[in-house]
């Protein structure tokens, strides 16, 4: 685990990452109910559930954009801790893995989120299909992108991995200790 400076303003945000199907969703939800967090979801999905599939970098930029939008829609500035069902370090995993290029706006933005620690999520559960889903074969590989991508940071995080209970306790764990 890496360390975390904190910063003065005493604001927390618990951030869910990692490769598609992974559970990160299920997470965010489990952990909202059982903590009685505000959270906000991935906004990439709901965002391709409403336009359709396809994305090119522009687009992923532009989504990005509104992921920001969204999560301060969920979240308000003043919630001392919340969970983040992805944030900009996976649009810039996405960005780097599909075009192999980002926009100076993205990386200048991620680092800038200075009050987000992470619970990265292991690709150990079974794939499940969506339409939205595209890496099968590769959530090994995305796994260590995107935990490269959080260690890259230098803040804190967990990996978590395992099963339904399993997962959830270690990732509850996580949460006590970063609240």
């Amino acid at each position: 685990m890496a360390a975390h400076d904190e910063g003065g303003d005493g604001m927390r945000r618990i951030v869910i990452t990692g490769p598609e199907s992974s559970g990160k969703t299920t997470l965010t939800l489990a952990l909202a109910e059982r903590f009685r967090l505000r959270y906000a979801l991935e906004y990439a999905r709901l965002y391709l559930e409403k336009y359709g599939p396809q994305y090119d970098c522009d687009l992923v930029h532009e989504i990005a954009r509104g992921h920001l939008l969204y999560q301060q829609e969920q979240v308000p500035s003043t919630t001392s801790l919340a969970l983040y069902d992805t944030d900009l370090q996976n649009y810039l995993v996405w960005c780097e893995v599909a075009f192999s290029r980002c926009e100076p706006w993205l990386r200048e933005s991620a680092a800038a989120e200075q009050d987000h620690v992470y619970l990265v999520c292991t690709p150990d559960l079974p794939w499940e299909f969506d339409p939205l889903r595209e890496a099968r074969d590769d959530r090994g590989e995305l796994f260590e992108k995107h935990l490269a991508a959080v260690r890259e940071t230098g803040r804190d995080y967990q990996v978590i991995s395992g099963n339904g209970p399993e997962r959830l306790k270690l990732a509850a764990e996580a949460v006590m200790k970063f609240s």
